[in-house]
């Protein structure tokens, strides 16, 4: 096993060729990306006064609600919560 964070310019590709590794784990990436895209969404957001900008570029809501199996959450709301 291989954390990248360590070596961030070892590729799959060497990784691959050693031949003794079956894993990479790449734990902060997918936080550290979220983090930097909402530093330069805010960043437009403030610099252009509001959304109009932003809007067409970020995902919509139904997206994040997909993500988060948000049909499951309702259905579980209607079955527990009377």
């Amino acid at each position: 096993m291989i954390v990248p964070n360590a070596y961030p310019d070892l590729d799959a590709k060497r990784v691959k060729a050693l031949g003794n590794v079956c894993m990479m784990i790449y734990g902060n990436y997918g936080i550290r990306a979220a983090a930097t895209a909402m530093q330069e969404t805010f960043r437009r957001i403030i610099a252009d006064g509001g959304v109009q900008n932003v809007y067409k570029d970020i995902v919509p809501v139904d997206e994040i609600f997909r993500i988060q199996n948000m049909h499951e959450v309702k259905a579980a709301e209607a079955r527990f919560l009377r």
